[in-house]
């Protein structure tokens, strides 16, 4: 049976513990959900399920300290049943024992619990946010639903990320299968050559050995007309056998020699940049094989005197100048393609250039204010050092190293913006914008600076030929 302290957190509607009670003009209280599915049931004016009272929709205030109550009888009637239930898993009367509630997270603005997932603002909401006017027209879920949306999304995204190392794991695995098999294929061909020396050496050295036991013998030979007849028959023919038959003097007797086809094999072979350079050969050959690689853009020529935009738009930079006027001007340009949605990411080379910018501009240029709607750019400015600028408000960063490529990723569902050092991808900074116009990359080579500053700001390709200023 039900403990009366049970008895009194208990909604008169549902017969369940109370779940964000609310309470009435006449003190009675009851679940949100239970009172509101009441009144919306009239037919006429609601009255309250306990008293017969009438209420209105105004008339529901939630009762925090309620909620509280609840929570700690809860607990407490929890406590009480595991302690009677240690030695019997089922309590005395019956019953499962009660599980303790977790803790729920409460709308600090309305003190009321986050029960939907906003899918505009992506953000967890109560009820009353979700009528009011910071989420007019927004998308919502229960945070269930959500959450199951969200897990489900992280599996494939992990499935995702593991599939990409997977790939490149099996490129290595294969290359690293391919190096081997040629080293072996070397190594059985300097074997087979080692072999078929020793094997010729050996046949020579054992001809050589019988010629030379006989010519011993014959050495032995004491009766001079036994000697000539061997010379004859034997001696005579092998010495001719062994004269160089290129010799033309015939003073000059040279005699071929048995090593001079046989090549000598080094203990040790040179297996060339794969021995030496390894990793770097692998990696080039890898660049090929990766996908998605840094995208090219084709930069706008906006047809101003003091710019040089390439043919194919790769690059860009001051033009050379005569006179010193006009030395602050510093016009820049955009990419041709504009970006509403997925996501990108650049690499430009800015190489040992002392001032310049990168960044994304959202919407077009207005004629009087020389501004877009919104710009997020990255500078080096020659002065100041890195600057990071958002809509004309500039904060200083701070960074030891100097990139000589800066990489630039545009997320148009996160509307988020970032910049790296490109040489070791280490982000640099990081922005999100609200504009919902279309973006696209903004260039600006730098000021002048009488010349030491006229190298060319380049968009990378990666197996792509540019054109050189």
């Amino acid at each position: 049976m039900d403990s009366p302290l049970s008895l009194q957190i208990k909604c008169s509607v549902c017969l369940s513990d109370f779940t964000d009670p609310v309470t009435l003009a006449c003190e009675h209280s009851f679940c949100r959900k239970c009172i509101t599915g009441h009144m919306q049931a009239s037919l006429g004016p609601s009255a309250c399920p306990e008293c017969r009272k009438p209420y209105s929709k105004d008339d529901l205030k939630p009762s925090r300290l309620l909620r509280n109550i609840t929570s700690t009888a809860r607990e407490h009637l929890f406590a009480r049943r595991k302690a009677d239930n240690t030695e019997n898993p089922e309590s005395k009367d019956g019953t499962e024992p009660l599980k303790l509630p977790e803790a729920e997270l409460v709308c600090s603005e309305h003190d009321e619990k986050l029960k939907l997932f906003c899918d505009t603002d992506q953000k967890l909401v109560c009820v009353i946010c979700r009528d009011g006017d910071k989420h007019k027209g927004h998308m919502f879920k229960p945070c269930k639903e959500a959450a199951e949306i969200k897990k489900e999304k992280s599996k494939t995204l992990l499935a995702r990320i593991s599939a990409q190392f997977e790939e490149m794991h099996q490129f290595l695995r294969q290359k690293e299968d391919e190096v081997k098999k040629q080293l072996e294929e070397e190594e059985n061909k300097m074997t087979e050559v080692m072999q078929k020396n020793g094997s010729v050496i050996h046949t020579r050295f054992m001809e050589s050995k019988e010629k030379e036991v006989l010519l011993q013998s014959a050495l032995k030979i004491e009766q001079t007309d036994q000697f000539l007849q061997w010379w004859n028959e034997k001696g005579f023919p092998m010495t001719e056998g062994l004269k160089n038959k290129g010799s033309v003097a015939p003073a000059v007797i040279k005699y071929t020699s048995k090593l001079k086809d046989l090549t000598v094999v080094p203990d040790s072979f040179f297996f060339g940049p794969c021995e030496t350079h390894l990793q770097f050969f692998v990696w080039k050959e890898m660049l090929g094989s990766i996908k998605p690689v840094p995208e090219s853009l084709t930069l706008k020529n906006p047809g101003d005197s003091y710019l040089k935009v390439s043919p194919g738009g790769a690059r860009i930079r001051q033009a050379d100048r005569v006179s010193a006027l006009y030395k602050d001007f510093n016009p820049g340009t955009v990419s041709v393609e504009n970006f509403e949605s997925g996501q990108h990411y650049w690499e430009i080379d800015v190489g040992e250039k002392p001032d310049w910018t990168v960044g994304i501009m959202m919407g077009e240029v207005n004629r009087k204010t020389k501004s877009a709607e919104s710009e997020i750019q990255l500078h080096l400015k020659h002065n100041e050092g890195y600057v990071l600028s958002c809509d004309g408000r500039d904060t200083p960063l701070s960074t030891r190293d100097k990139p000589r490529k800066i990489g630039l990723y545009l997320d148009c569902e996160r509307k988020q913006i970032s910049f790296y050092n490109a040489d070791n991808m280490s982000r640099l900074a990081q922005r999100n914008y609200s504009s919902k116009q279309p973006c696209c990359v903004r260039l600006v080579p730098g000021l002048y600076l009488k010349g030491a500053n006229s190298d060319s700001l380049t968009v990378c390709t990666y197996g792509a030929n540019t054109t050189k200023l």
